[in-house]
């Protein structure tokens, strides 16, 4: 099967061909992979060994993917074939010539059966990780599945970050991440929703639901901000991650506020100086659950609070798997938020 293989932390992806691996276990489907998306954050750090945490290569890349059942272990019965689940990836390489990034990036994957296994007194270590592993309706379009791993994500992040009616939101960067958090805050009633980003993605953010947009270039910026904000914000996202920018916007904090820092660019090396703000403050240094928020991304998704445009495009583009180096290409010149990557047209 083909693949997005990354031999060595070099910042180079190319496409080979790896044998398929067999379904691990009995309560494993096969898949068909058929989309998905390039996350500007996770996969390019994988790309260049700049994650949190240590990763071995090569690797098959990709977490972002979505697949179909063609075929169903004997133990398997919350899945069928023909069903779209989320969050799949290749089968781990018994030889272990290869492990995964997540493996996303395939001609073919797998899914488990966690509810299966859950009913049946398996240990839960076996299957909490696959817990990712959820049915789309079929009323979702097939394109917006690879979506559902940032709108997960960042849903549970803001809902345990305590963002809702009346909430003033300051959200930094510009990246898709970002742009789930503005419409989360959005749909939860947030009375202000300012984004410091890249002045090309205005227009984007608006239409999800940033009230504010400032240019991170804007001289005095935090001077500017505490000006139209004096009662300063009751939540911070910080969806980039840079060593010493957060700090400088903790003046901005309302006392009693929380502070999420989602991105990752250099997390291990993050300074905050607390006598900065205002007074007391929250940094919130917990993580989230991503299947926990499932059904009600389907929810929202039929009703159109999100778009997927917003994240891939003007009516979705697609490119082939072949074409997956380019994908990283335009993400580095900022051309696209998340490509949409078509894994069967190989």
């Amino acid at each position: 099967m083909k693949v997005a293989f990354v031999d060595r932390p070099d910042g180079i992806v190319r496409v080979t061909d790896v044998p398929e691996p067999p379904l691990p276990g009995p309560y494993d489907c096969r898949v068909r992979m058929v989309y998905g998306t390039v996350c500007a954050g996770t996969d390019t750090h994988i790309l260049h060994d700049r994650l949190p945490w240590r990763m071995e290569y090569p690797l098959v890349l990709g977490h972002e993917s979505v697949g179909r059942v063609v075929s169903v272990g004997p133990k398997v019965r919350f899945l069928k074939v023909g069903d779209l689940i989320s969050r799949v990836g290749a089968a781990p390489d018994p030889e272990k010539s290869w492990i995964l990034g997540w493996g996303g990036f395939a001609e073919w994957g797998f899914a488990r059966d966690w509810r299966a296994m859950e009913a049946d007194g398996v240990e839960k270590s076996a299957w909490d990780a696959f817990r990712i592993h959820q049915v789309i309706p079929p009323d979702i379009p097939e394109k917006a599945g690879p979506l559902f791993i940032t709108l997960r994500e960042t849903l549970s992040y803001s809902n345990r970050l305590g963002i809702g009616a009346a909430t003033r939101l300051l959200v930094i960067g510009t990246g898709g991440n970002a742009l789930a958090f503005v419409a989360h805050a959005r749909h939860a009633g947030a009375s202000a929703i300012v984004v410091v980003g890249a002045a090309a993605r205005e227009g984007v953010f608006r239409e999800a639901g940033a009230t504010h947009y400032v240019d991170y270039r804007t001289e005095n910026l935090v001077d500017q901000l505490s000006a139209s904000f004096p009662e300063g914000f009751d939540r911070l996202i910080d969806s980039v991650g840079k060593a010493e920018a957060l700090d400088g916007f903790l003046p901005l904090i309302a006392s009693g506020g929380v502070i999420g820092v989602y991105g990752l660019d250099e997390w291990d090396n993050l300074t905050l100086h607390p006598a900065r703000a205002r007074g007391s403050f929250t940094l919130y240094n917990d993580s989230y659950d991503e299947p926990e928020t499932h059904d009600e991304i389907c929810q929202r998704l039929r009703a159109g609070v999100y778009k997927p445009d917003w994240w891939l495009g003007e009516g979705c583009p697609v490119r082939p798997l072949a074409e997956i180096a380019g994908a990283f290409d335009a993400i580095a010149r900022r051309e696209v938020i998340k490509p949409l990557i078509d894994l069967a047209a190989t």
